[in-house]
């Protein structure tokens, strides 16, 4: 009895074991969901969601699909609790011409459910994408400014350089017909008029980029200087073999960052090693609870409190909102609301917003100044340069080569332009490719559970002999 018994007790410590070290779930994808948008599209929900969660639109190229994106950010996601939406083109090429029409009002539509019906942040609200939907990730920021806090495009065109009704890149190839800030400047503020603060950009393009698209990267970044009123580019510390250069506002916060990859790299950045989507979830801040692109909303953020005469303070005890969407007044300088007599709120419709708010101007505050290479955000004490990094210049996490994904064993194809693609894989995005993903998803093995069973069952039966 006493040997049976400890057979049984040990079955069970053993399965228990088996179970307890099992991975825990990952998110899942819902294809096809019904966002009541003209366009189809996929939402990922992580396996914990962010309070409130962040919104990250992940784009795909030409040729692809929703599903191409599957695997791209689904491990970020489920440890820092955003959603991804996945739109699909349902054509070659996304319209991502300068206009709130189209393509782009129907990426709005599904992030406005998400806002609506999900309790997502509006404040919250990212891009990111690869060629065509690099081009659409720019024209979202310059065209939505109220809606987008940030992107990063990998690579794009500027708002305005994809003609309208174009499903083909008719451009590709081409060069820009001007490199002048105030020409791209013009064109996004034709389309929709914006005095608040416009989001942050990140651009990724090859040296030796076969459509060109390395040619458009000065007419890039020369819209979003002349949108944000940058200061002139600065060499900083990036990837290896890349250079990469960077846009600063009057508070000190890196706005916007260009990264050039060498002559060997080709259009497809798909294919960068070690992948690119750390690098991305690291510049927008995604890998933190609030802010964005190296403005915080709290007084612990990007540099502390700011040092303005107007009554934002720090933005944890004054009347502003948060950054970018709702008039910052303090956190990161004062960045986002300009010189004024108002008293905190919303950009556009009170204090604290371009013209009528008391957040300071952008050059009044000394919290958040992003001039150090090191050191987290939230670490500085306010100084200029002594905090509020956006994780180091050229530091991110997620670069390494391993486990780029949690959800499976599967991954994503490193290979070609084709993207990712959903097989079988146990958990995975990506279960017919043997590529990144490093922990395995899904529920407990069923032979596991059959252990179990199988212990209790002799338990049971000992417990009846022994009455």
């Amino acid at each position: 009895m006493n040997r049976s018994r400890a057979y049984v007790l040990g079955l069970l410590a053993a399965t228990a074991g088996l179970l307890a070290a099992s991975p825990a779930q990952a998110g899942s994808w819902q294809n096809g969901f019904a966002f009541g948008a003209s366009l189809k599209g996929d939402l990922y929900t992580p396996t914990k969601l962010g309070s409130p969660p962040a919104i990250l639109v992940a784009i795909h190229m030409c040729t692809g699909h929703s599903s191409t994106v599957h695997g791209w950010f689904d491990s970020y996601a489920d440890t820092n609790g955003f959603y991804i939406i996945a739109p699909d083109a349902g054509k070659q090429c996304f319209d991502a011409s300068a206009s709130r029409d189209g393509d782009k009002a129907a990426i709005v539509t599904m992030v406005n459910y998400l806002i609506t019906n999900k309790g997502a942040d509006k404040t919250r609200v990212f891009a990111a994408g690869m060629s065509s939907g690099g081009c659409m990730t720019n024209t979202l920021l310059a065209i939505y400014p109220d809606v987008f806090a940030g992107g990063s495009a990998m690579p794009g065109f500027p708002a305005g350089g994809w003609p309208s009704g174009d499903t083909t890149c008719t451009k590709c190839g081409s060069s820009p017909p001007s490199t002048d800030g105030k020409y791209w400047g013009d064109i996004a503020r034709k389309a929709f008029q914006w005095s608040g603060t416009y989001p942050c950009s990140q651009q990724w393009v090859g040296g030796g980029d076969e459509y060109n698209f390395n040619g458009w990267l000065p007419a890039v970044a020369a819209q979003f200087q002349n949108l944000s009123n940058l200061s002139s580019g600065m060499s900083a510390s990036g990837r290896s073999g890349w250079t990469r250069t960077v846009y600063k506002d009057a508070a000190g916060n890196v706005r916007l960052e260009t990264n050039l990859g060498p002559s060997s790299q080709k259009h497809d950045l798909e294919t960068v090693s070690p992948p690119l989507y750390g690098d991305v979830v690291t510049f927008l801040g995604l890998d933190k609870p609030t802010g964005a692109c190296g403005i915080g909303t709290s007084s612990s953020g990007a540099g502390g409190a700011s040092t303005g005469t107007g009554s934002g303070g720090s933005t944890s005890s004054g009347n502003g909102g948060s950054a970018g969407r709702a008039g910052a007044t303090g956190g990161a300088g004062g960045h986002a609301g300009a010189n004024g007599t108002g008293s905190g709120g919303s950009v556009a419709t009170g204090a604290g917003g371009s013209g009528t708010g008391t957040g300071g101007s952008s050059g009044t505050g000394t919290g958040g100044s992003r001039t150090a290479t090191g050191g987290s955000l939230g670490t500085g004490t306010g100084g200029s340069g002594s905090g509020g990094t956006l994780g180091g210049d050229g530091g991110s996490s997620g670069t390494g080569t391993g486990g780029h994904s949690t959800s499976g064993t599967g991954g994503q194809t490193t290979s070609g332009t084709g993207g990712q693609t959903t097989g079988t894989g146990t958990g995975g995005s990506d279960g017919s490719s043997s590529g990144w993903c490093s922990t395995a998803g899904g529920s407990p093995a069923p032979w596991s559970v059959a252990l179990l069973g199988l212990a209790l069952t002799l338990v049971a039966r000992r417990t009846r002999r022994r009455r």
